[in-house]
């Protein structure tokens, strides 16, 4: 019995040694690795040696190879690691059958997705190529197993070119990220690439050794011609080149996409506190796209600006010994360039915003090479993607009109994030813009602690994507859209804008706020702003309740059709020119404006020079700045704190207090609202009256 039962495993193990596939045949069933295979068979050993070792091999599609220009010879030892790994076990790192073994770095990013067989729930980069398809068994013809992973993109190595004699000094064939600067040209990296004046002055400052560090770490190395800009070389100093190192992390490009996170580079230190994080930016085609990095000094000295610093990767994703080398546009946390100087990047984030500006506007280029302390909010050239095209072809071709849009972009003093996040509370905090008349006003989102900062001009909200990017002469915050071209009904503006939230959920009570969305209507809208309403929950707090509650309806439309005109879109210069021919009415001069629902007072107010107003003619309206305006309603002045929001079918007027009084939301016996309310009131005194005569009479 016990020889039946060996014979039957030896014929078991037969048959499952007879059905296994080596790594070549079970790649050859996929006919997107052809191109894999044919490159592996020209190889005089390679062929063999996957047929009897165990190995992890990372194969590219024939895609991936079709877009890969490097050298093909001896490509795939740096694809084969001589342990066999499924991709949820792989390990940090894993060192490859290429001359000197140099590693391959595994990054592991959280997806969401369930795990259907054991690694779906991430996405799993090696070095910057990404796996596609995982898990692909087979054996060896001596029986050992086989792992193969498919990957989107070829794996390049960093492989020394041959000297003069035909011979690679050993200590180069696996180079960390100082060898590579010490002999660049062994790599290829010469002329656009090469980086020598940086490797002189990190020698001068005997911090080589630095490069050379151990482990796994990210080098940004600048290029010679992003060096050139810098006169004084002694900016350049131990800190600067501590700034350009990341210990302990290995970052690549596609790594890094979609995140926000900051890493803490070498020059993190008690007084001086430097931060980097990369970014991608998406061009209008993929041969547009580029990554960024950014030091971000949180902490600064007399010698280092705080601020963000931003260069572009012009070559990424060098593999070394000791981590991986990008090479960059600008030196980090060095403030050596100018405003101009970084929209005039041909494949910066900004270019689509300086060739508006050059073409049609290019005052507004030498403005920002001549003046100091400007702060420029430049939309990205994703901002572009989001205009409406012919609103913006139309003012292109009008001198005046693009001169006040690109104008409202700029504020004649240096402002950062800081002060703005400083100044922002309850209310928007507000700024005069280069465009005469016209403001930004900010708010900050402190969602989960990290402030995100907006902004509004010309009836645009914008988000500042990239802050504090500090130049010689200013400050520049990226921004997500383009001002002063608005393609949003009041509907939407009031949806979007974080200041009239608690307005825009009043009107969604039975729908009152769908006829805003027509785009065949003119409105003019006075808008309460949530301080606004805050008050009104302090002073009124059973009117507000009711109001919120949702059970209210008609007391809500009837407030908010007291501050809402339907057939005109009056700017508030418009409205102003009304009070010019006003009436007297209490030593004030007011006009009187027909409302939806009712009348109110419109005023334009000069202030004193003690900072209190009075009451204006048409003489006395100098400057915007020195002008408030308000609306009145029995006895409740609201000041428009933010005038001229822009939007398709309309413009509104934020202001800072509600034009309404208790018996708005009166609710009693058998009334429906204030309409009710009032005719109550009506025949009670007609009642009164009536009685009295008749006493009179009798």
């Amino acid at each position: 019995m016990s020889q039946r039962f060996l014979l039957l495993g030896v014929l078991l193990l037969y048959s499952h040694a007879a059905e296994s596939k080596t790594l070549l045949e079970a790649m050859a069933e996929m006919p997107t690795l052809s191109e894999a295979i044919a490159i592996i068979n020209k190889d005089k050993l390679l062929p063999q040696l996957m047929k009897t070792f165990g190995f992890t091999a990372f194969i590219p599609t024939n895609e991936a190879l079709e877009k890969y220009d490097g050298a093909k010879e001896k490509l795939f030892y740096y694809h084969l690691a001589n342990i066999p790994y499924k991709a949820q076990d792989l390990p940090d790192d894993l060192n490859t059958q290429l001359t000197g073994n140099p590693r391959l770095y595994i990054t592991r990013i959280p997806n969401g997705k369930p795990s259907i067989s054991g690694w779906e729930d991430y996405d799993y980069y090696v070095n910057n190529a990404k796996i596609t398809s995982a898990n692909h068994i087979a054996q060896s013809e001596d029986g050992h197993e086989q792992v193969f992973h498919v990957v989107d993109q070829v794996i390049a190595p960093t492989i020394a070119k041959p000297v003069a004699d035909g011979a690679v000094p050993p200590a180069y064939m696996n180079p960390d990220a100082r060898k590579l600067l010490e002999k660049p040209n062994l790599y290829g990296l010469v002329d656009e690439f090469s980086i020598t004046d940086f490797e002189k002055r990190v020698s001068e400052l005997d911090l080589l050794d630095t490069f050379a560090m151990s482990g796994k770490n990210t080098f940004f190395i600048p290029i010679n011609q992003a060096l050139n800009p810098i006169h004084d070389k002694d900016l350049i100093d131990k800190h600067v080149i501590h700034g350009h190192i990341v210990p302990k992390e290995v970052l690549f490009t596609r790594t890094v996409e979609g995140t926000t996170n900051q890493s803490m580079s070498l020059a993190f230190t008690d007084n001086l506190k430097v931060l980097i994080n990369m970014e991608k930016v998406a061009g209008q085609t993929e041969d547009q796209t580029a990554y960024y990095v950014k030091s971000n000094t949180v902490a600064g000295d007399t010698s280092h600006t705080k601020g963000y610093v931003l260069a572009r990767i012009v070559k990424g994703n060098i593999p070394v010994k000791n981590g991986v080398v990008h090479l960059i546009d600008r030196p980090l946390m060095i403030v050596a360039s100018s405003i101009i100087s970084y929209l005039q990047e041909v494949k910066g984030q900004l270019s689509r915003f300086y060739m508006l500006m050059k073409e049609y506007n290019p005052d507004m280029a030498n403005l920002l090479v001549s003046k100091t302390d400007l702060t420029l909010f430049a939309p990205s050239n994703e901002a572009f993607k989001m205009v409406n095209k012919d609103r913006l072809n139309e003012i292109m071709h009008n001198k005046e009109k693009i001169s006040k849009l690109l104008n409202l972009h700029i504020l004649n003093r240096h402002l950062t994030i800081d002060e703005i996040i400083e100044r922002t509370t309850h209310e928007i905090f507000q700024e005069e813009t280069r465009s005469y008349g016209r403001k930004l006003y900010f708010a900050v989102d402190d969602h989960h602690g990290i402030p995100t900062v907006s902004l509004e001009g010309g009836g645009v909200n914008a988000t500042i994507t990239t802050p504090d990017i500090i130049t010689n002469n200013g400050v520049i915050h990226i921004i997500n859209r383009i001002l002063g071209i608005p393609s949003q009904t009041v509907y939407e503006k009031l949806s979007t804008d974080p200041m009239l939230s608690l307005t825009f959920n009043l009107s969604l009570q039975e729908g009152w706020n769908e006829r805003l969305k027509s785009r065949e209507e003119k409105f003019t809208l006075f808008v309460p702003s949530n301080g606004a309403w805050e008050q009104i929950h302090r002073t009124l707090p059973s009117a507000y309740k009711k109001l919120f509650m949702g059970e209210f309806p008609y007391h809500v439309r009837y407030i908010l059709e007291r501050h809402m005109i339907v057939g005109h879109d009056f700017s508030l210069e418009e409205l102003a020119a009304l009070t010019t021919n006003s009436t007297q009415r209490g030593g004030i001069y007011s006009e009187r404006l027909q409302m939806t629902r009712g009348k109110i007072y419109f005023q334009a107010r000069v202030k004193s020079k003690l900072g209190e107003t009075t009451s204006s003619t048409e003489s006395d309206i100098e400057t915007p700045s020195n002008t408030e305006y308000y609306i009145e309603w029995n006895g409740i002045s609201a000041r428009v704190i933010r005038p001229d929001v822009e939007c398709v079918n309309g413009v509104v007027h934020v202001v800072d207090k509600v034009l309404m009084l208790n018996r708005d939301v009166t609710v009693s016996g058998g009334s429906t609202g204030p309409a009710a309310a009032g005719m109550t009131a009506l025949l009670s005194t007609l009642i009164t009256v009536a009685f009295a005569r008749a006493l009179h009479h009798h």
